[in-house]
Formats: C-alpha cells, sequence, structure tokens
C-alpha cells in the first residue's frame, strides 16, 4: 500500500511530539482520531509505529497511508469544518495588533480556541485552514476557554513560538483578568492555593493552583475582581472561585446549577491585559471588556477605570 503523503521534518518542528506536529503541519484532528490513527499503523515514522508522545527528529520520514481528506473511517462528519469568509473575517477584524513575529486577538465569546471532541468552529481551524488564509503556520502558545473573552497571543513563526511557550511556562508572562463573581470579600487582597484535582492519561493527578486576586468594586450581591494567575491550569480561576462559594457569575460546570443565580448570563470573564519583556523593553497588551461586561458593570454600578487598574 502506498502511502498518501510523506514528509521529511526540518528544523522548525524538530523535537515537538508527533501529535502537536500532526495537528500543526497536517490537520488539527481530534486527539482521539490521531491516537487511533497511529495504532492502527496508518502513521508511520522512519517506517515504524510510534505513540504520540515520539518527540520527531530532524529529517525523520513520516509517512501517512491514512487518507485523512476523504476517509470517514479518519474523519468523522462531526469533526469537519471549513471556515467561511464571514468567520476568518471575524477573526481578522478582532486582531489587536501583529508584527512580523506574532498577534493579538481580543478573542469573541463563545469561540473555541482550537478543535475538541465536542467543538466545530475554532480560531485555530479559522486561521489554517481557510482557503486564502494569510496564516498558513499559526502556533497556539496559550489557551483561552471558549467562554472567556480577552487577550489571545498567537505566534507565526517557530522561533516566536518558543519564546512565548517558554515564557508563559516559567510564568514570566503576567496574566490579568477582570471576573465579576457573587457575593462580597472579607479580605479584599489576597491569595488562593487549591490542589486540583485533573485525569491525564487516564491517571488522577493533584496539581497546585495559585492565584492573587484583588477587589476593585463590590456591592452587597456581587464583586469586580481583578485575577493574576501564577499557574496555568485547566479552568483554574473558574474552578477555584467556585470552590470558595464565589462563582464567576455565568459558570454552569463547577456551580450546582439550582443556587446560581446568573446562570443565564454569559460568562463574566474578560483577559484584559498581558505583560512581558522583549529585548529589554515592557510590552504590555490591553482590552476593554466586551459590552455585555460593560453594560452589567454599569447596571450593577461596579465602578472601574481599565487604565487604573
Amino acid at each position: 500500500m502506498e502511502p498518501k503523503h510523506i514528509f521529511k521534518i526540518k528544523e522548525d518542528f524538530e523535537n515537538i511530539r508527533l501529535d502537536k506536529w500532526f495537528k500543526k503541519k497536517v490537520k488539527p484532528l481530534p486527539q482521539s482520531l490521531i491516537e487511533r490513527t497511529l495504532r492502527k499503523g496508518k502513521i508511520l515514522v522512519n517506517g515504524k509505529k510510534v505513540k504520540s508522545s515520539y518527540k520527531i527528529m530532524l529529517n525523520d520520514e513520516i509517512k501517512i497511508y491514512a487518507d485523512i481528506d476523504n476517509d470517514d473511517k479518519i474523519i468523522k462528519k462531526k469533526y469537519s469544518y471549513l471556515p467561511s469568509k464571514k468567520d476568518y473575517d471575524l477573526i481578522k477584524s478582532s486582531i489587536l495588533f501583529e508584527n512580523e513575529h506574532y498577534f493579538v486577538l481580543n478573542k469573541p465569546y463563545n469561540l473555541a480556541v482550537q478543535s475538541g471532541t465536542k467543538t466545530g468552529k475554532n480560531i485555530f481551524d479559522i486561521l489554517k485552514n481557510f482557503k486564502e488564509t494569510e496564516y498558513l503556520t499559526p502556533h497556539l502558545v496559550h489557551r483561552l476557554d471558549a467562554e472567556t473573552t480577552g487577550i489571545l497571543i498567537i505566534s507565526k513563526t517557530y522561533k516566536s513560538a518558543k519564546f512565548f511557550s517558554e515564557h508563559f511556562k516559567n510564568q514570566t508572562i503576567k496574566k490579568s483578568y477582570l471576573a465579576i463573581v457573587d457575593g462580597t470579600f472579607e479580605n479584599k487582597k489576597g491569595t488562593l492555593k487549591n490542589e486540583l484535582t485533573y485525569i491525564e492519561n487516564n491517571k488522577e493527578k493533584i496539581h497546585l493552583s495559585i492565584t492573587n486576586y484583588k477587589v476593585i468594586s463590590e456591592t452587597k450581591d456581587y464583586t469586580l475582581l481583578i485575577l493574576n494567575p501564577e499557574t496555568g491550569r485547566k479552568h483554574q480561576l473558574r474552578r477555584q472561585l467556585s470552590f470558595i462559594k464565589h462563582p464567576i457569575l455565568g459558570e454552569k460546570k463547577y456551580t450546582n446549577k439550582s443556587l446560581n443565580k446568573s446562570k443565564e448570563l454569559h460568562l463574566m470573564l474578560h483577559a484584559y491585559k498581558v505583560e512581558f519583556s522583549l529585548n529589554n523593553k515592557k510590552i504590555t497588551h490591553q482590552v476593554d471588556p466586551p459590552l455585555y461586561f460593560k453594560d452589567f458593570c454599569k447596571e450593577q454600578k461596579l465602578i472601574y477605570e481599565l487604565n487604573n487598574l
């Protein structure tokens, strides 16, 4: 049987996981489908079956025997998604800053960053797969939940992606969020520390999660917070605030729905600022929260000035 596709690994993709390479270079399929294709021997590296965690090397030869464009056994219809011009224009209109190395999006509400088992439309596919795209090799260097709005950095080159990935990992990029939560805080400033449980590779793992918070404005029912996470766990802010009985308004996953007064609202969580140093120069990217967030603050008399936070 002849392979459908043959790739020779170049320097830009050296020493990254095979599954990550596949999603970036070939097609952003769901992880489960990539794993299944590997198990069936329809992806071979130097003629051998390997695991998804295999770190590809310079000059590795990767042969793909699966018909990834047409084989319904590999690509289920529910996962297929072809970006429209309207989708692409939405992303383009959301760009706050761009240079030759990276760009910054003001991510809209209810739009996933990448594909998954429960997502169709997503930013990565829109950028990579739109037929007239300017971004053939976008690199995702961090994530926001679909329901979270605000600053999202996307690299345009491998070198830029490596820079941001390392700095996010080393926590040298400061991320600031605005959140409207239920109730009021006795301590107006503090640190949340929780050991959160996650399932990784079918095993339960515990990770320490740390977030600094500061009260900006409050009423008898609600509080507007600035959140600065020191760690970057999945759904960290949502889980930590729900754990201390101050759920973010609009939170549905980690809060008892019968007790959630705000379940009809959008999630009131906005990534409003990132700060980092580049060539000894401080770089700041900042964006206002969406209109529904600002309208709620106005209605509830939660007062803030973004430039003075």
